[in-house]
């Protein structure tokens, strides 16, 4: 990790940011049942490349709603807000799938298009034209390989997943030079000495603020060491920031009267993240589909470049739960369950369980992960195209009270280039 940071301020000190009032705010929007979590990565690359925080914005709304009208004027009102708070005259736009559907809805008013300086629409709506008549980038990935915009760079990156596409460096370089009309200095995530996260817990996909007490515990090899760090999320869910040491694993653990305890578990964070969401289900949602009682564990797994079975791996100590129906390529998985389907303490390899095989972005498996005794799992991923993997090391809580969640990143940091 030394190293790491070494190169890290290194590459921060060999580039010479542009002046924050030479910047334009850029605005993320998500797509179909996405938030915050599919621009952390490229928001640290804009930061590393020059970007201040507060030039930096994620529209979200909810995809529970089939029609984009709210969300539209919702967005209207949020644009005006990071105009004013910026002291701009403009935002550039970065959005991804549906979002791009509500962007081509909102520019097609020529008063809300002025307010708009360039638009880059990843892996979505096609067109004729540019919307609103703005200089548009569009890249096009795998859900979308034949789309195509009238009048505007089109980019094809058709090799990459549906959101793979927002969040990758390859992704990022494009978006740069576009915006800024020159590369970027970096694609990488540098790390930073000191590191502070923020963020919210929300309900998934409505993206609602959830309130409650937030424990962070430094953990090692899961388990927990010393004292938390205490505090409470706000209404509509916000904490932080809270500094965080780059070369250390974190659990936060969120705690609601008469709900499940949700425990969520991360890479360590080398470089301060605002987009941080620690996403729970509401009653009636996805999370009443797992199975639960006190004699197995129930993991849910995030990355947010898709799992792909064949190439990628997801092991529970060792052993793999991608099989081939669990996770193949048109299915775009982003989230993959894993719970002991009717408490019948026996796993079940190689089947994608109902509703989730039905599912946009979703998978599960009959996955049997005893509680007792107590003990770690290890949770490990190996990436696709990389030889990479890597491990986050969880509790065995009891899921009849507990949930658990591992966000992996969604690209390689500087340990493992």
């Amino acid at each position: 990790m030394k190293l790491a940071l070494v190169v890290g301020l290194l590459l921060t000190l060999l580039t010479v940011p542009a002046r924050a009032d030479a910047l334009t705010p850029v605005v993320f929007v998500h797509g179909h049942q996405g938030s915050a979590q599919q621009w952390q990565s490229n928001a640290k690359r804009f930061s590393g490349n020059g970007y201040p925080d507060h030039l930096l914005h994620v529209f979200e709304y909810d995809t529970s709603v089939p029609t984009n009208d709210r969300a539209i004027a919702e967005l209207d009102v949020f644009l005006a807000g990071v105009r004013a708070r910026t002291r701009s005259s403009a935002v550039d736009v970065i959005a991804h799938s549906r979002g791009t559907t509500v962007m081509h809805a909102y520019l097609a008013t020529p008063e809300r298009a002025a307010g708009v300086r360039r638009y880059v629409n990843v892996d979505g709506r096609s067109s004729a034209a540019p919307p609103g008549g703005l200089p548009t980038l569009a890249l096009w990935g795998s859900a979308q390989p034949n789309g195509s915009i009238g009048g505007a760079t089109n980019v094809d990156l058709t090799s990459l997943g549906h959101t793979e596409t927002t969040t990758s460096a390859a992704g990022f370089a494009h978006m740069h030079r576009f915006l800024r009309g020159r590369d970027a200095y970096t694609t990488l995530v540098l790390p930073e000495p000191v590191v502070r996260i923020a963020g919210r817990a929300t309900f998934f996909p409505q993206n609602e603020g959830v309130p409650g007490v937030l424990k962070v515990w430094e953990v090692v090899n899961g388990v927990r060491v010393g004292s938390p760090r205490t505090t409470t999320t706000s209404a509509d869910g916000a904490f932080g920031p809270l500094l965080a040491d780059p070369r250390k694993h974190y659990e936060f653990e969120l705690v609601r009267e008469g709900e499940l305890t949700h425990h969520f578990y991360f890479e360590p964070f080398e470089r301060s993240d605002r987009f941080l969401r620690l996403q729970v289900s509401k009653p009636g949602g996805i999370g009443d589909q797992v199975d639960r009682c006190p004699t197995h564990t129930a993991v849910t797994v995030v990355r947010n470049r898709e799992w792909w079975s064949g190439e990628d791996r997801l092991e529970y100590d060792g052993t793999d739960v991608l099989a081939p129906a669990a996770a193949p390529k048109l299915r775009q998985v982003l989230a993959a369950f894993a719970f002991d389907d009717g408490c019948d303490g026996v796993s079940a390899p190689g089947v994608a369980l109902p509703p989730f095989a039905s599912l946009p972005f979703l998978t599960a498996t009959d996955t049997h992960l005893a509680t007792a005794p107590a003990a770690p799992i290890r949770v490990t991923q190996h990436a696709r195209g990389t030889g990479g993997s890597r491990t986050v090391v969880v509790r065995n809580w009891p899921s009849d009270a507990h949930a658990v969640t591992v966000q992996f990143k969604d690209y390689l940091d500087l340990r493992h280039t």
